[in-house]
Formats: structure tokens, C-alpha cells, sequence
């Protein structure tokens, strides 16, 4: 199986993605209508949100395919301390929130077993974001994880769902840690990097 692991750095992939990544319309109404049906407290709305996704097919398919990929480094330079750039989290995040709704509108077309590839592959993204980063990386990515988790959690509990699928959310959520991402790792990192800020704006004596 290891020999068969797809191999490369994801994080490449995903800035791949991030290149073709068309931002969605910024009104408060779309935003939030976005935002709803990525929740599960809105249905998904093909006349108002298709044509977005439509925009984004190519991105939201490099994404899914980085998704399989083991290593992922951002290569973030920490030695930069808070000056750091990070902007692959904000992109993460529109891009992982794309995703769900990508799910909910094949969920919607009684496509429920690709629906739940695709919120795996977001659980893949959401911890590949996560990776090596700080807490400000964590709370972006748990943004995208707890969604698709979600999404996952309401697969589950329909009967056209087989057991093989159910067997593959089973193993993907009980290999996530306990808290969702490695969190002492985040909080080793974190201040790493504010010892790092500190250093570079010392008054020299």
C-alpha cells in the first residue's frame, strides 16, 4: 500500500489550486447563504450557488487529488516570527468551504456516495491545512474540518449509504486525534514564532 501512495508535496498542488480559485461574489447575501449551506441549516440552492461552483471545478479537483498525498510542508518561514506569510489560509479556507458545498450539491442530486469522497477529501484538506502551522492555522482549518464532519455525521444516517462507505468515514474520523489536529504541536510552534518576533524587534543594548 505504502509502495501504491501517490507521492509529492501537496502543499504544491494546493497552490495549484489556489492559482485557478475564482473568490465567490462578496455580498452579505451570498456570503451568508454560503455559509448556511455549508452548515446544513440551508438546502442547497442550484440557481443561486452552481455557477460558482461551475467556476471552481478545476481547483476543487487538484485540491481533492493534493488531498492524497501523505506530506504537505507550506514551507512557512517561522524564523520571520508574526511577519510570516501565511496567506495560504485565507485561500484554504474559501477553497475547503467550496468543497462542502460541492457535497451538499451532489447530496442533493441523490449522489450521496460521491458526495461523502468529496467531504473525506475535505477532512484530508482541513488537516493537510493544519499542518505544521500555528493556532491561527488550526482555527482555519477547523473551519473547513468541522463542516465536512458534519456533512459526514448526516451521511451516515441515510440507508442508501453502504457499508463499505460507512467503514471508510469510520476509519477516516477515528484516525483524526482527539482534539481534530495535533494541538501541542501548534502551541510548540506558536511560540516558537513569538520568541522569534520578539527577537527580531530587540533594541540592541
Amino acid at each position: 500500500a505504502d509502495a501504491q501512495q501517490p507521492t509529492g508535496n501537496a502543499a504544491l498542488r494546493y497552490w495549484m489550486a489556489f492559482a485557478l480559485l475564482q473568490d465567490p461574489p462578496a455580498d452579505t447575501a451570498t456570503t451568508d447563504l454560503i455559509q448556511r449551506v455549508a452548515d446544513g441549516t440551508a438546502p442547497w440552492d442550484e440557481g443561486r450557488l452552481g455557477a460558482i461552483l461551475d467556476a471552481n471545478a478545476g481547483s476543487l479537483e487538484i485540491m481533492r487529488r493534493a488531498s492524497t498525498l501523505r506530506l504537505c510542508d507550506w514551507g512557512i518561514e517561522y524564523e520571520l516570527g508574526p511577519n510570516a506569510p501565511i496567506g495560504h489560509l485565507a485561500k484554504g479556507r474559501v477553497l475547503g468551504r467550496l468543497n462542502v458545498l460541492s457535497g451538499m450539491r451532489l447530496a442533493a442530486r441523490s449522489q450521496l456516495a460521491e458526495a461523502v469522497d468529496v467531504w473525506l477529501a475535505g477532512v484530508r484538506f482541513a488537516q493537510h491545512l493544519a499542518q505544521g502551522g500555528t493556532l491561527i492555522s488550526l482555527l482555519s482549518a477547523n473551519s473547513i474540518l468541522i463542516p465536512n464532519l458534519n456533512a459526514l455525521s448526516n451521511a451516515t444516517s441515510q440507508q442508501s449509504l453502504n457499508s463499505d462507505q460507512r467503514k471508510q468515514i469510520q476509519s477516516v474520523v477515528q484516525a483524526l486525534p482527539e482534539t481534530g489536529f495535533d494541538c501541542a504541536d501548534a502551541l510548540r510552534r506558536e511560540g516558537d514564532a513569538l520568541v522569534a518576533g520578539v527577537r527580531a524587534n530587540a533594541v540592541p543594548n
